[in-house]
């Protein structure tokens, strides 16, 4: 039998080395979501660090969705802003990653900033390739 849909989605917001990790009903909409998130923005532990974006209303930010682009042979990521009054069900998929995306000054958006984190520790080197003792197989 197929799953039930989720109650509530628990939704992944990036941004420069922070993961947010918001849950919401299905009936949220993205207004919602930017509510949840800026109130995550705007804790102690958020503030307390300098790199970091400081907002005081959702109007400062955006909510984007990473989207793969093939523009004229550049390929890579584009990140397309939500609309807030957009319902969640049908949009998003529940553990679906979203990225901050800030407004300058003159309120434009600014270009997503976010690190993406090495899968191997600080102090460890990449492995070494283990050739093996098999014969190489003819080509």
């Amino acid at each position: 039998p197929p799953r039930a849909a989720p109650k509530a989605y628990q939704i992944l917001a990036k941004t420069h080395q922070v993961t947010i990790f918001l849950t919401v009903p299905q009936s949220a909409t993205i207004a919602l979501l930017k509510d949840e998130a800026l109130s995550a923005l705007t804790s102690r532990v958020a503030t307390e660090d300098d790199s970091f974006p400081h907002v005081q209303s959702t109007n400062e930010f955006e909510l984007a969705r990473a989207v793969k682009g093939k523009e004229k042979g550049r390929s890579g990521v584009i990140y397309e802003a939500l609309e807030a009054d957009k319902a969640i069900r049908g949009l998003l998929t529940n553990w679906e990653v979203l990225y901050f995306q800030f407004r300058d000054e003159d309120g434009n958006l600014m270009p997503v900033e976010v690190s993406q984190p090495s899968l191997l520790d600080d102090d460890e080197e990449e492995p070494p390739v283990n050739k093996g003792k098999r014969k190489a197989l003819p080509e």
